[in-house]
């Protein structure tokens, strides 16, 4: 049996760059003061972006909106500023990556894929939020979420996790906080390989260096960190990355040296699990969240988390049939960075891309994400889904019962959902309008007297805007995932 180290080598560059900016490595043992040349990169003609635009929205111009303030921090290809709303003086952090430094293909799609990533993830309380992005001739802005100091369930690998890219909201101590930097993150589907090696050395998994990795990798970065937040060091540490990523590899953990003796033998089971090199015998994402040591007071809740798609599912097929219909008007009306995250749950699940999800295509994509549940329930989350009864359930359809309730918080969408039924501009919905919009729909079973009065709250007789409003958001305690 050979008991062999594996060594990895690699030219001494960053290994955060951008995938197509790492050095070719190989497994197996190295050749001592040789290195591979680095990858050959599809360059333009000439230095800087040779397309149009990043964006596949057409947006204001960032200035309109806001005022900019003191650089707030550097990265490779953006600067991140203070900027202030205009009219509320409320602030928030822009990000602005100049267009001059995309040099690839590979750069613009990573910059559309970061901000697409952001938006699915909106609304996730341990997520940076972003508020909007805008294009010039010099740059493209992403507004976001100021910070003065969770991804697999919705099909997002973040790789490349650290304590860097976590940031509290405020000064305070019971400040939550939050996940940032998604310029290397990417939307996966379960079963998925990936090749890239990206990542920071201290954190990097060994299936990563292996070029052969799934979600598993996050899980492992996660333990690092945990390591790091519990004895005050790195689990593999080197003099140089090829030391590093040695240690990756092959090193034992050490948990004899202090404090690790004071730490409790619950808190080490959970490192350990965390960071086994095997991807299969790894703990999951979700089998983390569960463990003793995470639980507040040690109690890990028996039922598993639903998946984001069927909790989103629950929550549609328990609206009635306007705000379904608003729902829809809104999902039309949205942007493709936007909705850019469901698109790709829509494709994961409607596996013989058809463009139609059938009920044994969403049965079968939910069980894959741990769904539990008897045949009237799958029935019943499909016939909610279904808004126009055809059987099956449309990308449109999807989107609408898949959006995030943050989506329905913006004023803009209100209004434009509230106008579509208030077709004569009077501002109000009357029973007559509320009927055409049915019949646009498809939608044949509905009672309009049944609608009015649940929401027409001062019974005159037709909705006004605040009635409206009022049973489009969540009610307090109810908001959802």
């Amino acid at each position: 049996m050979n008991n062999t180290k594996t060594t990895i080598e690699i030219s001494p560059q960053r290994l955060n760059s951008k995938p197509s900016q790492l050095s070719e490595f190989n497994e197996g043992k190295a050749e001592t003061g040789k290195q591979k040349k680095a990858h050959n990169l599809k360059r333009q003609s000439c230095a800087g972006l040779k397309v149009d635009s990043v964006l596949q929205t057409r947006t204001g111009h960032l200035k309109e909106y806001y005022n900019l303030g003191r650089k707030l921090g550097q990265g490779q290809f953006g600067t991140t500023f203070l900027c202030i709303k205009k009219g509320t003086g409320k602030e928030f952090a822009c990000k602005s990556i100049a267009k001059r430094k995309l040099m690839t293909i590979d750069d613009v799609d990573d910059v559309k894929r970061e901000i697409q990533i952001m938006h699915h993830l909106s609304g996730h309380p341990n997520v940076i939020s972003i508020k909007g992005s805008y294009e010039d001739s010099m740059a493209v802005h992403v507004v976001m979420e100021l910070c003065a100091g969770a991804c697999h369930a919705m099909g997002v690998m973040h790789r490349d996790l650290k304590p860097e890219n976590f940031l509290f909201v405020n000064q305070e101590e019971d400040s939550p906080l939050k996940a940032i930097d998604f310029g290397l993150s990417i939307f996966f589907k379960p079963g998925d390989t990936l090749t890239d090696v990206v990542g920071s050395p201290y954190y990097v998994a060994p299936e990563v260096l292996r070029k052969r990795y799934g979600p598993e990798a996050d899980v492992w970065s996660a333990g690092v960190i945990t390591y790091i937040l519990l004895s005050g060091v790195p689990p593999f540490w080197g003099e140089t990355e090829q030391e590093i990523f040695n240690e990756v590899l092959n090193a034992e953990l050490d948990f004899s040296s202090d404090p690790w003796p004071n730490i409790s033998e619950s808190a080490k089971e959970l490192v350990r699990k965390m960071l086994d090199r095997d991807t299969k015998k790894r703990i999951t994402a979700h089998e983390v969240l569960r463990h003793p040591w995470v639980q507040v007071d040690g109690v890990a809740p028996d039922k598993p988390l639903d998946s984001v798609v069927l909790s989103r599912l629950k929550q549609f097929s328990a609206m009635d049939k306007l705000k379904k219909m608003a729902l829809r008007v809104i999902a039309q009306r949205l942007s493709e960075e936007e909705i850019a995250g469901l698109k790709e749950m829509f494709k994961m699940i409607d596996t013989d891309g058809s463009g139609q999800i059938t009920y044994d295509e969403l049965k079968e994509g939910l069980k894959k994400f741990g769904a539990d549940l008897a045949e009237p329930e799958f029935h019943a989350l499909m016939q909610a889904a279904d808004i126009n009864n055809s059987g099956t359930i449309d990308y449109e359809e999807f989107v609408t019962a898949t959006l995030h309730l943050n989506k329905i918080e913006r004023e803009d969408n209100l209004l434009a959902a509230f106008s579509y039924f208030d077709r004569d501009g009077s501002g109000y919905i009357t029973p007559d309008e509320l009927q055409k919009a049915c019949q646009e729909f498809g939608i044949e079973d509905i009672r309009l007297d049944e609608i009015m009065k649940e929401v027409d709250a001062d019974n005159d007789g037709r909705i006004d805007y605040n009635e409206f409003v009022a049973m489009m958001l969540p009610k307090v305690g109810k908001k959802g995932a």
